[in-house]
This record gives structure tokens, sequence and C-alpha cells, in this order.
């Protein structure tokens, strides 16, 4: 029997709850999700990251609606209210201190990661509807993707680049090897180091994409990343016309199809999409399950999907445990390493969703079939091997519930109005 026939729903919720309420943080307040909060863990996992949060909130919908609302609320509550930087939500808020040596702020990064709020905050509403709710983020998310067009497209075309790879969720996948002057056979420490420095080159630059850019620096327009956008965007056109406000929803809605049209101008190369590198825009030909999360961005073509999903079906892609960050043939692939061909939920659960805009139902259901598998049999990790199904990095690792949210959508389930 399947994993997805025999799991029991209510003993998968009480799992779920178990784990995000064991890592829950209330401080000033706010109520959010950290990561991870165990000895072992990464002591930067007790602050609140900006996508960690979405998936969080989209777990805490199926037992704690309320809570799902608190984890949107607390990561705009970041938001920067000053400066060339204002709008902008950081990938890291320290609400307990910790970020002055790094930052040079005691409270959050200078960086952002993927937006994923305003898709969040639809999802929500797609379940339970709260106007109100919307409301008040609308105002917060729509000066986010304000701040992106003024800070993060220095060359205008509506596709935003990093400018670490902290801001792509992705830390140290091999994607940002060559953007980063770094070899292939380096060691983590020395990945870890070169982040580290480029953090301070950053904060050093005042965070100006524009001069980043100019100067050689890391500056990378990523394909997840841009796609993950067009969906948000998508989302807060949603969002706007659940608000009564229909010129805006068009004008959101025109900014998504910007992205998408610049995303098959620019980023797609032979039928696939690739990262872009530089000031000169060089692909990064280098296969990645990042590809396959053009697909929740609604940024490819049916045929380009179609040659995107037959890549996806390959062994070295689709492995016992799928899908590592990297294929298993390629010399990038350390499977025990952070970020080196791991299997992430999180990124699967995109991917997952991109299948179903798509219509391939069945790979989605799959997908979600062995990721549950590898939960059930090891437990909620930060990430896991994709061959042997070992989790790795910290364990009771919050995002990892996500796995919930596709059983529930296997289901055909309806998340609860209350907790």
């Amino acid at each position: 029997m399947s994993a997805i026939a025999s799991a029991s729903w209510d003993e998968w919720v009480a799992k779920s709850a178990a784990l995000l309420r064991g890592n829950r943080i209330e401080v000033d307040g706010w109520r959010y999700t950290a990561p991870a909060t165990s000895p072992t863990a990464h002591a930067a996992y007790v602050h609140q990251f900006l996508w960690d949060s979405c998936f969080h909130a989209l777990t805490w919908r199926w037992f704690d609606p309320a809570m799902a609302r608190d984890e949107l609320r607390a990561l705009v509550a970041a938001q920067v209210q000053d400066g060339p930087d204002t709008g902008m939500i950081p990938h890291m808020t320290s609400r307990r201190g910790g970020s002055e040596q790094l930052w040079g702020c005691p409270d959050h990064s200078l960086i952002t990661q993927p937006p994923l709020i305003a898709v969040t905050a639809m999802l929500l509403h797609a379940d339970v509807p709260d106007v109100p709710l919307l409301a008040e983020l609308y105002p917060a998310l729509c000066a986010f993707h304000a701040w992106f067009e003024r800070r993060r497209d220095p060359d205008g075309d509506g596709l935003v680049c990093l400018i670490h790879p902290w801001e792509s969720g992705w830390d140290a996948s091999p994607r940002w090897d060559r953007a980063m002057g770094l070899p292939g056979d380096m060691t983590y420490e020395q990945g870890r180091l070169a982040r580290v420095a480029l953090a301070a080159h950053v904060v050093e630059s005042g965070c100006d994409a524009g001069a980043l850019l100019r100067a050689g620096s890391y500056c990378v327009e990523a394909v997840d990343y841009n796609a993950i956008r067009a969906a948000d965007l998508e989302a807060l056109g949603e969002m706007a016309a659940a608000l009564d406000r229909p010129q805006e929803a068009t004008a959101w809605a025109g900014r998504a199809a910007q992205v998408r049209e610049m995303f098959q101008r620019k980023m797609v190369r032979d039928g696939a999409p690739y990262d872009l590198d530089g000031v000169d825009e060089q692909p990064v030909v280098q296969e990645s399950a990042a590809q396959a999360v053009a697909l929740f961005g609604g940024c490819l073509t049916e045929a380009q999907a179609a040659h995107l999903v037959a890549q996806l079906r390959q062994p070295r892609h689709w492995s016992r445990f799928p899908v590592p960050t990297s294929p298993t043939d390629s010399p990038a692939f350390v499977p025990d390493r952070y970020w080196r061909g791991n299997v992430w939920l999180s990124v699967n659960w995109l991917i997952y969703m991109g299948l179903r805009r798509y219509g391939y139902a069945a790979l989605a259901s799959e997908l979600a079939e062995r990721s549950l598998a590898l939960v059930a049999q090891g437990g909620f990790w930060e990430y896991y091997h994709p061959l042997t199904g070992q989790g790795l990095g910290s364990p009771s690792y919050s995002w990892s519930a996500i796995v919930l949210d596709m059983l529930g959508r296997e289901r055909g389930l309806v998340p609860p109005r209350q907790a």
C-alpha cells in the first residue's frame, strides 16, 4: 500500500503540530516558527526566516489557522521603513538580537529571500476567506515588490537579481560557484568563509545591486527566484481583486506577465531555463532542481514544460527519493553536503505545485508519495540523502512538515476554519 493511502491523517497532523509547536517562538508580542530549536541546530535557526515562515504558515493552516496568520504578520512587521531599502522584508529577523556582527544591524539582515508571502496569503484566503488579513498585508507586499523593482532590477528588464547566495535560500548550491569564483572541489568551510566575506562586501556597498553588478560582484538572475516572484505578483493581483482594487489587480497581473515574458526571452535556452550571471547575463549551464521550479511560476510554455518534465523523470533527477538539488551524475553531486545534491522538502513542494499547475497530476502525486515516505522513514530533518533517505543537517526541522500540505491536497481535504 502506498504511503499516501496508508497514512493516518490524524497521526500526521499530530506529528506536524508537535514539531511546529516545539519550534514556536513568542517575543515582543509576535509569534513565529523558528526553523529549528534543537541543541544541535545552527544558532541562527532560532530567528525568523522569510521563505521558511511561508512554508510554516502553509502547514499551520491545517491545524491552527490563527497561527498561520500570525506567522505572516510577524514577517511583514520586520519590513524596512526608511532609507534606500524601504519596503524590503529581510531574509532573517532576529528579534532577540544577533545580527549586529554580520549586518551592522541588531535585529535583521540587509538582504531578502524568495518572495512567497502573497502566494501564501492567498492560499490561506482560498481555504478560509479572510479579507481583513489581506487588507493588513497588502500595503506591505506592494511596497516589497516595488522595492524589488527599484533595488534589484538594475537593467530594468523585470528580472530581479540576487546579490548574495543566501537570498536564494540555496545557500551553498554549486549553481553559485562560478559567480562566487569558487572551485568545485572546495571544502564546506572554504565556501562558508567566502559567503561571510561576500556579506561584508554587500554591506560595504550599501546593498546596491547596480554597483555590485558593475563591480563584477556576485549578481545572479536566478530561474527559481524569478519564477517564485512571478507567482507572487500573480497572487498580489488576486489579492488586489479580492480587496476590490481592479486597476491595481490588472497592474500586478501585468507585472507578472512581464516577468514571464522576459523569462522566456532571456532565461530559456534550447527549451530549458537557466540562471543568468553578471552584467552580460551569461547562462549558468548547470542542471538543477531549480529549473523545475519554473513550473511553479507559470514561466514555461506547454512544450517547454513537457521537455522539462521529461528531464525530471530521468533517474538522475528522479532518484529513489526525489528531487535532488543537483542530478546524481553531476560532478557537483555530494549528497551529504549542504545544498550539493540533497532533497529539500520545501523545493519538493514548489515542484509539486508546479506539476499540478501544468496538469502533471500523476507525477505530482508520486512526488508527494515519495516525500511522505522520506519523512515516514527518518522524521523531520533539514534535508535528506536522495539515494538512502538518511536525514541530514538539523533534526526537528520545521519546514519539512510541508509534506502535510501535500498529503492534504492528495486527500482532497480542506483546512479547518479554526484550530
